[in-house]
């Protein structure tokens, strides 16, 4: 186990230093102090090999949310830290690279998609049921249309734009979609209609 384990410190240090491009077996190998050979027994590639290293990073970087409180400000917290880690250079080179070579590979792009985008929609659309039924937010929306009203963004400025998204875009973010997805008070709704 050690072995493994000096072969993803390996790999998220090449990641953090050096372009995904840059990056071979060879290059990880020789910085663990093990053969390919070794590698290839855990992994079929280095898109899968440095995906689980980036997992790990992630997991020290982002450490899973306490369940409890409030469920939107719990939600604004994560994707806070989310943008925060995004913002991290190993994070955003990993980030930039696996997602490029998604699209590209699709059995990766299957296992990205499930390893990372699902657990991140798990987490974040916990928040939005939890919220919906504590009537902080309507209880009428698709819980998976919000995420993409909040998630979407986010994404998108990361991936499109030298300007990285921070807490204060994604605070921004917030404000409008919760501005819209307000719970309804009905009686005065019903008087401003007659």
């Amino acid at each position: 186990m050690e072995t493994h384990k000096a072969i993803l410190h390996a790999a998220a240090e090449l990641l953090e230093r050096a372009p995904y491009r840059d990056i071979s077996v060879e290059r990880i190998a020789a910085l663990a102090g093990v053969g390919k050979q070794t590698i290839y027994r855990w992994y079929d590639s280095k898109a899968d090999l440095l995906l689980d290293a980036y997992l790990a990073r992630c997991t020290e970087v982002l450490p899973p949310m306490v369940a409890g409180g409030e469920p939107m400000m719990n939600f604004r917290n994560y994707v806070r830290r989310l943008a925060e880690y995004l913002n991290d250079p190993m994070m955003e080179g990993a980030s930039r690279a696996l997602l490029a070579e998604a699209q590209f590979e699709r059995p990766f792009r299957e296992r990205f998609s499930e390893i990372v985008m699902k657990r991140r929609q798990e987490i974040a659309r916990a928040f939005v049921i939890s919220a919906m039924h504590k009537k902080q937010i309507r209880d009428d929306v698709d819980p998976d249309t919000v995420l993409d009203l909040i998630m979407s963004p986010i994404f998108q400025r990361f991936h499109t734009t030298v300007t990285p998204p921070d807490a204060a875009y994604v605070d921004k973010i917030f404000d409008m979609v919760l501005a819209g997805l307000a719970v309804r008070n009905e009686p005065a709704a019903r008087v401003a209609a007659e």
